[in-house]
């Protein structure tokens, strides 16, 4: 293809010309094939005779590129096109998205018009990474040269290449990208609710719990004013969850209500294995917030529903197998605890970090040096490692005070302990502290 770059300064016939040769075709076989004589159809590439709408549409057949937008009019069309596909993708109607891909994909033949070919590629990227075509997703943006985007095309690229980076688990990576969209999204584009959700999402893998928070909640304004496309169910589950972690239990209990109310909704108007999970999720959820208010005998009803409805090969089956052994440890039902503690080594034996967090039960309850020196070096340290904030919150405080009990020889290390817990806040707190 005839690489032209500066598409507004071109007239028809070169345009024309660049998609017949692309196409491998002589003046004499367009001519003959659109039903007109070779001599217009050099003087139209030249630029000294006019294209009219007739012969146009009949040159488009011809070349097999009648959906091409090449007049001004045809552009504007094709541009509202390509966003309506966008909202349709945005929408995840999956199928219709694929149906339109196929016939936008016409654009390709014009690589030099340089905005609609662009947006084209952001949008067949924002489809596949939908789709987990990570491969052609990641093809895609490596090809495009950002120091030539708009400010919209630029929101899109660093959009979609933050959420490939999350589907690679590059968590920090996807981070950067996902807040330079948001700068962009400053500059006065529409506020996009998926952003804010997959960013709170990001941050809450980094331990970064209060900014998760604050994306969150700004998501839920953004779906109270009827722009949202997220399930509120996972808006109040998650913000519910995380105020839990950091102790707000009043308002996460508030947020887990309105939960519960919609999961229970969609169970019983139609249950399925979807609803069923929902509706365990909730009551995981219950029995995380019961067990931080020390309601372990509610913790545990709630739990043993959660059990009920979660799929035992889950990931959250084996938190709530954690979240039932930890309460029964903590209201001194060792026995109950260590059944279940065997239950949770079975099921997780895959899972490295809920292996290790079932581990870290069993080193609490021998509590001897030997056992708090492995919860340290290896179970603590791995948590931090991986910023799974609220275990090594956990572990570090349980380790602070074991060493503080143990007498004058371990006042060093219960202040070391102390220094990590402080550590573990900090990194919770980054960025603000939600009063």
């Amino acid at each position: 293809m005839v690489q032209i770059k500066q598409y507004e300064n071109l007239h028809i016939g070169i345009l024309i010309k660049a998609l017949r040769e692309h196409r491998g075709m002589s003046q004499e076989a367009l001519a003959r094939d659109a039903f007109f004589n070779r001599t217009t159809l050099s003087q139209i590439e030249i630029g000294n005779q006019t294209c009219s709408d007739d012969l146009l549409s009949a040159i488009k057949t011809a070349l097999r590129a009648e959906g091409l937008p090449l007049r001004d009019i045809e552009r504007t069309e094709f541009r509202k096109a390509l966003y309506n596909w966008y909202s349709i993708i945005s929408e995840r109607k999956l199928d219709e998205a694929k149906e339109l891909q196929e016939k936008l994909s016409v654009i390709k033949l014009l690589p030099h018009d340089k905005e609609l070919y662009t947006l084209f590629l952001l949008f067949e990227c924002r489809l596949l990474l939908l789709l987990n075509d990570l491969d052609a997703s990641k093809k895609i943006l490596d090809s495009l040269a950002i120091e030539e985007f708009s400010d919209i095309q630029r929101y899109h690229y660093y959009y979609n290449s933050g959420t490939l980076c999350v589907k690679n688990n590059h968590n920090q990576e996807a981070l950067d990208f996902y807040l330079k969209a948001h700068d962009l999204m400053k500059c006065g584009f529409e506020k996009n609710i998926i952003l804010y959700y997959n960013t709170a999402i990001t941050y809450e893998k980094l331990g970064l719990v209060t900014q998760a928070i604050s994306f969150m909640e700004e998501a839920c304004i953004i779906q109270s004013t009827g722009q949202g496309r997220v399930s509120e169910f996972h808006l109040y589950s998650f913000l519910a969850s995380n105020y839990t972690g950091i102790g707000h239990l009043q308002k996460a209990k508030y947020l887990l209500d309105k939960a519960h109310a919609i999961a229970i909704n969609d169970y019983n108007s139609n249950e399925t294995a979807d609803t069923k999970a929902t509706l365990g999720l909730v009551h995981l959820r219950y029995g995380f917030l019961f067990r931080m208010a020390r309601k372990w005998n509610r913790a545990i009803e709630h739990l043993d529903k959660a059990l009920i409805h979660l799929d035992i090969e889950s990931v959250n089956y084996l938190e709530t197998l954690y979240q039932k052994a930890r309460s029964f440890m903590e209201m001194g039902n060792l026995s109950s605890c260590m059944d279940l503690l065997a239950n949770g080594h079975k099921l997780s034996i895959y899972n490295k970090v809920y292996r290790s967090m079932f581990e870290a039960i069993k080193l609490m309850l021998d509590n001897n040096d030997e056992s708090a020196k492995k919860l340290e070096t290896n179970i603590l340290h791995y948590m931090l490692e991986n910023r799974f904030v609220y275990p090594a919150l956990d572990y570090a405080m349980f380790l602070r005070d074991y060493y503080k009990t143990r007498g004058r020889g371990f006042k060093t290390r219960s202040l070391e302990m102390s220094e990590v817990v402080c550590t573990v806040l900090n990194l919770i707190h980054e960025g603000g502290v939600i009063e």
